[in-house]
């Protein structure tokens, strides 16, 4: 099984591949690979499931019955390859079903929160975990926005560094969706969602509009008075860039 999973070196990003998929017995395969007790074969299986996610996701979605169960019980951070793919992958999926990953997303949930507040966690774990769970908040806000005090301060943490990018885009959409919903989730820890916001570079239009919306209802929620005492306590750096990007 191995060796026709590292199939995946080659890229099937191609214009074939959908058709490939739909004449062959891949995901029938993929199925048993992803159920393998060799924990190489299920890392190599969940890394070609997220590919062909973003590739032809309409042949996936017949098989979601069998993947999501075995994504959810790969979610063990002592296995870190394995569970980094089936995050990957999980987080993959729920950009392509929306609110449709709502029955799994409790259970998806717990494991991710336990992951990312977990000491010597990998950097690529903590980022993946991160980026997966503001999407499991862009497509179920209600379900992920109740949970947002147990794991804000990592989330924003483990994303402060990576590169502007879709996918750090659609986390912190995720996350604004559940802020909005939940902002005494955060209140606590405010300033380590202003840092997270300060991270991005260039954010799109409308990311950059999320962000202005929750910073200027924080302020408006504070007060002038309170919100200056807040802020005095920030970096200076952090400060500047709010008041330049975001006119707080």
């Amino acid at each position: 099984m191995k060796y026709y999973i590292d199939l995946r070196n080659i890229s099937i990003a191609g214009s074939h591949i959908d058709s490939l998929v739909e004449r062959s017995n891949l995901l029938i395969l993929l199925e048993r690979c992803a159920r393998d007790p060799m924990a190489e074969v299920r890392q190599s299986s969940f890394a070609l499931l997220g590919d062909l996610t973003k590739a032809c996701f309409r042949h996936v979605r017949k098989h979601l019955n069998i993947f999501l169960p075995l994504l959810t019980e790969n979610l063990d951070p002592h296995h870190v390859s394995v569970c980094n793919n089936a995050i990957w992958a999980i987080g993959e999926i729920s950009i392509q079903i929306g609110s449709e990953i709502q029955p799994f997303v409790s259970i998806i949930l717990e494991s991710l929160i336990s992951i990312i507040n977990r000491n010597n966690t990998p950097k690529t774990l903590l980022e993946n975990t991160a980026i997966t769970i503001g999407r499991l908040g862009l497509v179920c806000p209600n379900d992920v926005s109740a949970q947002l005090v147990r794991f804000i301060r990592p989330w924003c943490v483990a994303l402060r560094n990576i590169r502007d990018n879709e996918e750090k885009d659609s986390a912190f959409r995720g996350i604004c969706n559940m802020i909005i919903l939940n902002p005494l989730g955060v209140a606590n820890e405010f300033i380590f969602v202003c840092d997270a916001i300060a991270s991005w570079e260039k954010p799109p239009i409308e990311l950059h509009a999320k962000f202005r919306e929750i910073l200027q209802r924080f302020k408006q929620e504070f007060g002038n008075e309170q919100w200056k005492q807040l802020t005095d306590r920030f970096p200076l750096p952090l400060k500047q860039r709010l008041q330049i990007h975001y006119g707080v």
